[in-house]
């Protein structure tokens, strides 16, 4: 079946000026896309090259041929990835209304073209065999949770939002489980590559791609840098869901499109009966405004769930670090950083009863198996209620480990 995803734009009309800043992001963004290769092989290959020149003829002679070969078999995966990535942006920019002339597009910023290269290593994480096992320990929780909540006859009626949805793996899933599922996204980067995987994609492994191309450290194999990946392990467009009525993405800030605001007096706010989320508390500047978005968005006429999963990485801890030192934060500065303890407690002051709650558990992002390293998270994964006004309940504080 034809897969129509509504990719809605979930803040009012901006004005003028904001809408310029909206496109010079896409198109940014779409360059970034567009510069990836030419920055990857200077960085990558070019320097390298230029290293081997500088070596001693001796120690030339002792990487023999590998060195030279292996450079160009980097250079060949970075042009493959280079040919997938420029069909996105062909089709982004058309069904984004990107400006035709892209002599008119903002350049990338070096932070752009990092962003890219995690992009293609999420799209290994989301929607290839490869990735299934890590998803299993990420998203499996959360699908169990949520169809231990609702069972099979009245998930069609259920409304489940997943903010910070990236590729958009997980809120697919929850769809062909039978639920009406939203995904909610920022990032143009994410958005741009989420519309290409959902509505473009015609049959399995129809593409491939090199993922751990960019990491010359921690490689057993010179050949496992350079392994390819095939994608999507799954075809949205040929899956028996009927994406059209019960599957769509939404973009924009989560707490600004979920987040309490004015209604006119004919406009009915529409709520959820769960929101999960993944990898994805830790990305506010302020956690408290996504605990308050995420108890405001849940339904009062039902009862609704929070289910959580990933670390504390807080993302703008460094960030708030070094603004200090150069005078007072600002709101894009500001980092609130919370221990677990002291969030659950917050979570439940902020109105959530905890019904399961298990921390430690062994969690990568995006990892190499293959590789000698990779970071390790011990993720937290819970199940909170939307509490019911003067309910008592029993504080889970204490069920949080000292190590």
């Amino acid at each position: 079946m034809d897969v129509n995803l509504n990719y809605e734009n979930g803040a009012d009309e901006a004005p003028l000026d904001e809408s310029i800043l909206e496109q010079r992001a896409l198109t940014s963004t779409l360059n970034s896309f567009l510069v990836y290769c030419k920055a990857g092989r200077y960085n990558l290959t070019e320097s390298r090259r230029r290293a081997y020149q500088n070596l001693s003829d001796r120690h030339r002679s002792l990487l023999s041929s590998f060195y030279t070969d292996h450079l160009n078999a980097v250079d060949n995966a970075l042009n493959a990835n280079a040919e997938f990535l420029n069909m996105v942006v062909t089709i982004a920019a058309n069904e984004f209304e990107a400006p035709q002339d892209k002599s008119e597009w903002d350049g990338a910023t070096g932070i752009q073209v990092e962003h890219v290269k995690s992009t293609i290593k999420q799209i290994f994480r989301d929607w290839s065999r490869e990735g299934a096992p890590e998803r299993a320990v990420c998203y499996g929780p959360v699908i169990e949770a949520l169809n231990g909540l609702f069972s099979s006859d009245i998930r069609r009626s259920k409304r489940v939002l997943v903010p910070g949805a990236g590729l958009g793996r997980l809120a697919y899933d929850i769809a062909c489980e039978g639920y009406f599922s939203q995904g909610n996204e920022f990032s143009y980067h994410m958005l741009v590559m989420s519309n290409f995987l959902l509505n473009h994609t015609t049959t399995t492994s129809e593409y491939t791609i090199y993922p751990f191309v960019h990491n010359f450290s921690h490689t057993s194999r010179g050949a496992n840098q350079v392994r390819p990946i095939v994608i999507p392990d799954v075809c949205p467009s040929t899956h028996d869901i009927s994406t059209t009525e019960n599957f769509s993405f939404c973009a924009g800030s989560f707490t600004d499109v979920y987040g309490r605001k004015e209604m006119l007096d004919d406009e009915v706010e529409e709520k959820w009966d769960a929101i999960a989320t993944v990898f994805f508390i830790d990305t506010a500047h302020n956690v408290l405004d996504y605990i308050d978005t995420i108890s405001y968005a849940l339904s009062e006429d039902s009862t609704s769930y929070w289910i959580n999963f990933g670390p504390l990485l807080y993302h703008f801890e460094d960030q708030q670090s070094e603004a200090t030192l150069n005078g007072p934060s600002d709101v894009e500065n500001l980092s609130i950083e919370l221990p677990l303890d002291k969030l659950v407690q917050v979570i439940e002051d902020s109105g959530f009863v905890f019904e399961a709650l298990r921390t430690g558990i062994k969690t990568t992002y995006a990892a190499d198996d293959r590789a000698l390293g990779r970071w390790v998270y011990d993720s937290v994964f819970w199940v909170a209620r939307k509490r019911r006004p003067g309910e008592e309940f029993t504080s889970f504080v204490d069920e949080i480990p000292t190590r």
